[in-house]
């Protein structure tokens, strides 16, 4: 204990030439025998049994799945990184224009309302302006050829917007029919950003992607990931610097991150829209603690917060956290090997993430609250609390799970909650109505959409689903048309009735 004292639990201690791993209070320890140091790899843990494995220069994380706070799981293989970065121009351009004037492009028609960015804005709140139909019926509906994974929709201009896990990027006109559709060369996990008549893309192959949103033209194509290099997951072939976050669209500026474990190293970016050129490049967030290597792992979607760009930073920061003038990582340095956060990002773990969480404050102080833990098992009832007593602040709730640990003593009145037990994958909050898209039952899950009453918990009417729900996946147009995405690849859009 003496020679190892972050040490945790029975986990076997394994070691090589100049190293000893071990199980830390939240991921892996590698203390570095020459020296005497200790270096944090804070994503995964070895498993009990086994600790981590070392054979022909590289290190095996067995399959592993647990409630620690860990952010990676199953088989993992780690190599030297000495030559991870491709040889001299081996690798395409950084930068790379489309095709023809990228500074003129077709506008979209002018409309009201809509949902141009995941979950409604740059919040991430879920929140629309717009009256939500009385009544639905099915208008159109669409089949991937692929059946690959969609992102959820977006919709900008009359047109709905949708990637999905193959790399395809659709336009569809209000009849349901492709418009146009564009590639890029990795998976796509969240929806793109329509702004400024253009559709902004973050790709697994490291890219950032702008296109035409009128008629698909290529515009231009921006690489985060610091080479190109690319790795196994879960048997599809990605960056080792994935844009798997999707990107954000915020004052004339593109902000995406590539990465995926700090110590491959996070790389954050802003971008000119238009243009495409860099305006800042953050790449040392992923050690911003340099004596035991700890730091932010991307692990999460973008959004805005208090005037920050943030995403899910793994095991050690919460929340990732950075300046949008000039890219500063704004998390203070934590110099111990332990982490105290988990993580199950959507893109490689679905089954885990695929619920959505829900904090929404009504004008008069009441709260609409679901919470869903990271995992995906955990959940309380979909619940309208009364205000706070005056001069209480609310709590500040842990991201993974919500209705543990922080906020979970804090009592509220109240005032209606649903009890069939249902788990929510996307929320569209009205004025006086809710829209959600999510599952029930145990045994068997059984998809739905609907629209509930905010007054009474009760539904206004229900649509059952063929199959389940993106997460985030449901979304309003200009019309006042739902439309749903599918893990199945189909994507529904229902009309007013």
């Amino acid at each position: 204990k003496s020679m190892m004292p972050w040490r945790r639990a029975c986990t076997r201690a394994t070691g090589s030439i100049d190293s000893v791993f071990f199980r830390a209070s939240g991921g892996t320890v590698r203390m570095d025998v020459p020296s005497n140091t200790a270096q944090h790899i804070a994503p995964m843990r070895p498993p009990c049994q086994d600790g981590v494995i070392i054979s022909d220069g590289h290190l095996y994380w067995g399959p592993w799945m647990c409630g620690c706070q860990l952010s990676l799981y199953g088989h993992i293989s780690l190599a030297s990184a000495a030559d991870q970065l491709a040889s001299v121009g081996s690798a395409r351009p950084q930068h790379e224009s489309g095709e023809g004037d990228i500074k003129n492009v077709d506008q979209l028609k002018k409309g009201k309302g809509g949902w141009a960015v995941y979950q409604g804005n740059n919040r991430r709140t879920s929140t629309t302006a717009l009256p939500l139909p009385a009544g639905v019926q099915p208008l159109w509906r669409f089949q991937s050829p692929s059946g690959a994974m969609p992102t959820a929709p977006v919709t900008a201009g009359g047109l709905t917007f949708i990637a999905d896990r193959s790399g395809v990027i659709r336009a569809f006109d209000k009849a349901g029919k492709v418009k146009w559709e564009q590639y890029t060369s990795g998976a796509i996990y969240f929806p793109p950003a329509i702004a400024h008549d253009r559709v902004y893309t973050g790709s697994a192959d490291g890219r950032v992607y702008c296109h035409e949103a009128a008629t698909g033209r290529k515009l231009w194509s921006y690489r985060v990931a610091p080479t190109e290099r690319w790795i196994a997951v879960f048997g599809k072939l990605i960056s080792t610097w994935p844009v798997a976050g999707g990107v954000l669209v915020e004052n004339g500026t593109v902000y995406a991150a590539a990465g995926i474990a700090h110590y491959d190293g996070t790389h954050v970016v802003a971008l000119d829209a238009i243009t495409g050129k860099l305006k800042w490049h953050n790449d040392a967030s992923g050690a911003i603690n340099e004596k035991v290597n700890s730091g932010v792992s991307m692990q999460g979607s973008m959004f805005l917060q208090d005037g920050k760009l943030c995403f899910l930073g793994g095991g050690v920061q919460e929340v990732a956290q950075f300046d949008l003038k000039d890219g500063k990582c704004l998390n203070t340095p934590i110099e111990n090997v332990r982490a105290g956060y988990r993580t199950a990002f959507y893109p490689y773990y679905p089954e885990y993430g695929s619920y959505v969480s829900l904090d929404h404050e009504l004008p008069d102080g009441r709260s609409l609250v679901f919470d869903a833990s990271y995992e995906g098992n955990r959940f309380n009832w979909l619940t309208l609390l009364g205000p706070l007593p005056p001069g209480v602040a609310k709590l500040s709730k842990d991201r993974a799970r919500w209705n543990q640990r922080r906020g979970f003593a804090q009592q509220r009145k109240v005032l209606w909650n649903d009890k069939q037990s249902r788990r929510f994958a996307s929320f569209i909050v009205g004025k006086k109505t809710l829209i959600t898209a999510g599952d029930v039952g145990h045994d068997q899950k059984i998809p739905f959409l609907a629209s509930i009453d905010l007054e009474t918990g009760k539904n206004n009417w229900v649509q059952r689903l063929p199959a389940q729900p993106i997460k985030g996946g449901a979304a309003i147009d200009s019309l006042g048309r739902i439309l749903v995405t599918l893990t199945d690849g189909t994507v529904i859009c229902y009309e007013k009735k």
